[in-house]
């Protein structure tokens, strides 16, 4: 199966690849491979990798579907926060990687998830699909079934796994519709001024560092995220974020746009390596209307003690 598309190119002098890695929010490694796979067409001619567009350039092609992963169930303890018939929320550790990936194929939530249910009785069939970017925030689902959106591997947090592909589907267009409210809670560098504040800026990959994502004053996709300050620590700050979008690395890109990079964050973090082990970073509350019963759902995880711990001690030295 694959999955087409056709774009109008609207740069000029960018290459092919790099170009469709942007707009595809795919890998360039994926988008060369397809390149080079006879995938892809510049106004009805096949190029290369490396070719340079110009503007009202017609792209066409198609993303071929990943095939199946062998995956296995492993008995993996799960946090489950909420369970029916429908769905399952489970509080991801930090850690732990989603979905299974060529990289990562045991130890994943889908491994423990697909133990878990077996040791029910339960069947659960995991299927291929179209690659992802790695560790996202991102809500749009279809990775695999059951598996609704993603947390990166360091966030902790409420996950949603449908038990079955209606319910998966049904949840799937909430998220694609906007229509489920996440809060995230996060320790952030530095002292905001103002209590609550927005941040709106287009996310793509960044234009130097390819493996980060970035805010870009063209091109990207459209991305919003609001903040709100909790409480003010020495140095520090614990923040709730509010995301109205699902880009990869959504709130933590938008915080260190703003200048308060999350804590323990390696990649976009100023101190990261002397501060925490891992981004403070936690998937707190997700709301939505129930996809069978149409009755609201809220759903907590608790704040894990790492952050808690982190927020005490600063709290401490500001009081």
């Amino acid at each position: 199966m694959t999955d087409s598309f056709r774009i109008v190119c609207d740069v000029s002098d960018v290459r092919l690849d790099v170009f469709l890695s942007e707009k595809l929010s795919l890998t360039r490694t994926k988008v060369k491979e397809m390149i080079d796979g006879g995938h892809v067409s510049v106004d009805g001619r096949t190029p290369k990798p490396a070719m340079r567009l110009k503007e009202r350039m017609e792209i066409a092609g198609e993303v071929p579907r990943e095939t199946a992963l062998d995956v296995a169930p492993e008995e993996i303890a799960l946090d489950i926060l909420y369970e029916d018939d429908h769905f399952l929320a489970v509080n991801k550790p930090a850690g732990m990687v989603v979905h299974p990936s060529f990289g990562h194929s045991s130890g994943t939530l889908v491994n423990a998830v697909l133990g878990y249910l077996e040791r029910l009785g339960s069947r659960f069939k995991v299927q291929g699909s179209r690659e992802q970017e790695p560790c996202s925030e991102s809500d749009m689902a279809g990775v695999r079934p059951g598996i609704v959106h993603r947390l990166d591997k360091g966030t902790t947090g409420v996950i949603l796994v449908a038990r079955d592909e209606r319910t998966q589907e049904r949840l799937s267009v909430l998220f694609k519709d906007r229509k489920v409210r996440k809060t995230y809670r996060a320790v952030v560098e530095g002292t905001p001024g103002p209590d609550s504040w927005t941040v709106e800026g287009n996310i793509g990959r960044h234009p130097v560092e390819r493996k980060k994502m970035a805010v870009l004053r063209s091109g990207g996709r459209q991305a919003q995220t609001s903040f709100k300050v909790l409480e003010r620590l020495e140095g520090f700050s614990y923040v709730e974020a509010y995301p109205t979008t699902g880009r990869t690395h959504q709130i933590r890109v938008h915080l260190n746009h703003a200048g308060y990079p999350i804590v323990g964050d390696e990649t976009y973090g100023r101190r990261a390596k002397r501060s925490a082990a891992r981004p403070l970073l936690h998937a707190w509350r997700i709301e939505f209307i129930h996809p069978a019963t149409l009755k609201p759902v809220a759903i907590e995880a608790p704040v894990p003690a790492d952050m808690i711990d982190f927020v005490e001690k600063h709290r401490g030295q500001l009081h």
